[in-house]
This record gives C-alpha cells, structure tokens and sequence, in this order.
C-alpha cells in the first residue's frame, strides 16, 4: 500500500499533508518497508509496532529487533528497511527535515527536542509505559485520518500530533528530567547524556565518546552524573545494556549469538562475561529460568519494564 498523503482542492489551493502515513500489516507473510513516497532528501520515520515482531534493517550495522508494543523513532536513510514479521502491525509516518524543523519551531522544548530528534530511539508501551500508549495510538490515528481525510489546517493539526508523538519520546528518554533547564546546564546535560545512550547503548560507545558528543569533558559528564543520578555514567550504560539484554532474553526468539550481535559484543563469550559478571548466572541460564518460572506462573510479570522505567 502507497503512503497515503493529503491531495486535492479547497477553496482553490491544494492542500498538502507535511507527513506520509500508512498502516501496515503482515498476515501470513513476512512484509518489508522501505521509503517509497518521500522526495525529502532527509527524512525522518516514526513507527508504532502495536504488536508482533520486526527487525530494522540499517545500512552499516547488525539489524535492530523490535518487539511491540513500542513506538520507535528513526533518522531515516537510503538503503534502510523495516522488515515485518508475520502477525506485526501497527502504524508509521515519514516525514522530512522541513516539517520537523517547522513542528520544533512552535515547541518551547525545541533545543532539547531537536537534539533528541536526530538520533534512534525507542519507546516501549508495555509495563510503566503503558500509560503513555493511549496518547500515542491517538496521534498515530490522529494523523492517518487527516491524510486519509484531509480538510482546512490539515497540515496544522497534523504537526501538533507529531509535536505531541515527539513530547512523549522525550518524557520516555527523560525520567523525571527538567526539560526547562538552559541548554548548556547540568540537568539539560544529564538528560541529554541519558538520551544519548538510549539511542547509541548498543553501538557500546566509550564515556568519552560521550562526552565528546555533548561536547564537554569526560570528568565533567561524571560529576554531572554524580549529581544528577548518582552514579558514574559508565556503571549507568552498563545498567542501560543490561535492561536491553535481559528484555531481549525474556522477549525475543533469538539465540544468544544474535542478541551478542545486536548490543554491539563481538560474540557470544563476550557478551556471557558481560552478563554473568553483573547478573551472577549466565544468559542461557537466565532465560531458562525466566521461561520455567513463566510457565509455573502463566500470569508472572517481567522485571524488564519496571527497570525500563527507573532508569536513570
């Protein structure tokens, strides 16, 4: 199915959608998504996986699993797909670098919400992030209508959707931050250092890559850090990784070579010191005790989201 964009007349003028949308499903068939009908040179795709499995496919790098419910949020790229796996569906939006830019311009939050904008991320709407699920399925259906059904300000209610999707990866990466705070301050700094680690905690950057990003030193990121969480920022993009491994562990079908793979270890072996020497047991051995523990109790609740939700 084509992106359904807003077209025809009112009063004389065309009206036009600042963003594509379309649902997806995949029944029985595995499905792919690439960039069919964007003419932005830059874009940018929004995905709300309301259930099922996916994989996106990057460029340069290991594929990235999603498991829904989760809304996820891509700088968007040629060569770039989301494969679906039988039984996914949900929603996604692409829009280019000029609708953002006009959506963050209104935004009293732009510097924070710009920052936050080029890069991946991942909100997951399970668990505590349940409460957030609500706001986004309305926006994601608030904008497939007035593509599908366009009418007067169309283009204006579709970017105060979009602004409203953006507010909640923002609330989803920033556990009680100040989004108030001047762009160079410690809190704005912390939050933007916990953002940056949802997007890059698989690529296993360095603290001074870091803190290079945010254009400060390594000793002050840790005293912010200090500060703002507590901790040093190494020991939080452990805790960071460990959340994603275990909710790969309990969630995904995938064998432990792979989940090595898609948090950025260089194998197996690698990735079994790095958990036993924080969990105490190994990763196999943790699944195994996830899935009998399951199965006594059919109703039992993972950690993972609660986790999720108090990091930082």
């Amino acid at each position: 199915m084509p992106f359904r964009g807003i077209s025809g007349a009112s009063a004389g003028r065309r009206v036009e959608t600042p963003i594509r949308a379309e649902r997806f499903r995949a029944d029985l068939q595995p499905r792919s998504i690439g960039l069919a009908g964007l003419d932005d040179t830059e874009n940018f795709r929004a995905i709300h996986l309301e259930r099922g499995e996916a994989s996106l496919r990057l460029t340069d790098a290991t594929p990235l699993p999603l498991l829904g419910p989760v809304m996820g949020w891509f700088p968007w790229h040629e060569g770039m797909r989301l494969e679906l796996a039988a039984g996914a569906q949900g929603c996604h939006l692409a829009l280019g670098r000029g609708t953002l830019n006009r959506t963050l311009a209104r935004a009293p939050e732009i510097t924070d919400l710009r920052f936050m904008a080029d890069r991946r991320l991942l909100l997951r709407l399970s668990g505590e992030g349940a409460r957030m699920a609500p706001t986004v399925s309305a926006c994601f259906a608030g904008i497939l209508a007035e593509t599908l059904l366009p009418g007067p300000l169309s283009a204006s209610v579709v970017e105060s959707f979009l602004r409203v999707l953006l507010v909640q990866l923002q609330r989803g990466q920033i556990q009680g931050g100040a989004s108030g705070s001047a762009a160079g301050g410690s809190p704005a700094l912390a939050n933007r250092f916990t953002a940056l680690v949802e997007g890059h905690v698989r690529e296993r950057w360095t603290v001074a890559r870091y803190a290079a990003e945010l254009g400060i030193s390594r000793d002050r990121l840790n005293d912010i850090c200090l500060r703002t969480h507590g901790r040093p920022p190494g020991r939080m993009i452990r805790e960071r990784l460990m959340i994603e491994a275990k909710a790969y562990l309990e969630q995904s079908s995938l064998a432990i070579e792979q989940i090595a793979g898609v948090l950025g270890f260089s194998g197996a072996p690698q990735f079994n010191r790095f958990f036993s020497q924080i969990e105490g047991l190994a990763p196999g051995r943790y699944r195994s005790r996830h899935r009998s523990l399951a199965q006594l109790d059919h109703e039992a609740v993972s950690d993972v989201d609660d986790a999720l939700y108090s990091w930082p």
